[in-house]
């Protein structure tokens, strides 16, 4: 302590000093030096790496192929027809990139929940939701497609044929109206004693008519329109 001081007296050390307590001996609060204040440029210089002259062009480079804010990809997103809850998830869990780039071509609202509700390969994904759009799959049978074709790189007309050896094929039009007319007609008493309310009920004995291979959102539509007549 006196010759640290005396040192003190002329000039302060510059250095980082060690506080000794109950650390052996002494305990009595005596402080030893551990190592060298930092110098200005930075506490541990790379003594064998030169340092990189930057040019103007190479500054220019970077500056322009910086990568974009939050705000720029929040602005990217605003331009699609999502909703403000997609956008916020799609850019909290870092999944806008993907979105932008595989969605041409399929309905954005429908892509983003894709996105969000399912894990594994973007491309088979949207290639999936490609399917169903083209009317070779239900939107029931698309997650079976998903575990199908895991690991793999189908073409659209692999997960069609797929979609109809699995009865995931959406029945045809005409077909399925009559069947919901069919199943209305059988239960004409019920329907016309609960109305609209009876769109539960008759939904499940419809898509088990189909044998799963209808799109739900058509059967309601249908439903709907065959349970407004009698009603």
């Amino acid at each position: 302590m006196y010759s640290t001081g005396r040192m003190a007296f002329e000039r302060i050390p510059q250095e980082v000093r060690n506080v000794v307590i109950r650390k052996g001996s002494p305990e009595d609060g005596t402080t030893t030096p551990m190592r060298p204040l930092p110098g200005g440029a930075r506490m541990y210089p790379e003594t064998d790496i030169p340092p990189l002259s930057i040019s103007q062009d190479m500054w220019k480079q970077v500056m322009e192929n910086l990568p974009m804010s939050q705000d720029e990809r929040r602005s990217r997103l605003e331009k699609f027809d999502i909703s403000e809850d997609q956008l916020k998830q799609l850019l909290s869990r870092e999944l806008d990139d993907h979105f932008v780039s595989h969605s041409q071509g399929v309905p954005q609202k429908a892509w983003a929940t894709m996105l969000l509700e399912n894990e594994g390969d973007v491309g088979l994904m949207a290639l999936v939701l490609a399917t169903k759009e083209a009317g070779h799959v239900t939107r029931e049978g698309m997650q079976a497609l998903l575990v199908e074709f895991d690991g793999k790189n189908p073409t659209i007309d692999q997960l069609s044929s797929k979609a109809q050896e699995l009865g995931l094929k959406p029945a045809d039009a005409s077909d399925l109206a009559d069947i919901v007319a069919k199943v209305v007609s059988d239960r004409l008493d019920f329907v016309k004693e609960r109305g609209m309310g009876a769109m539960g009920p008759l939904m499940g004995l419809v898509m088990k008519e189909c044998g799963g291979a209808a799109d739900g959102k058509q059967v309601s539509a249908l439903l709907r329109e065959e349970i407004t007549r009698h009603v």
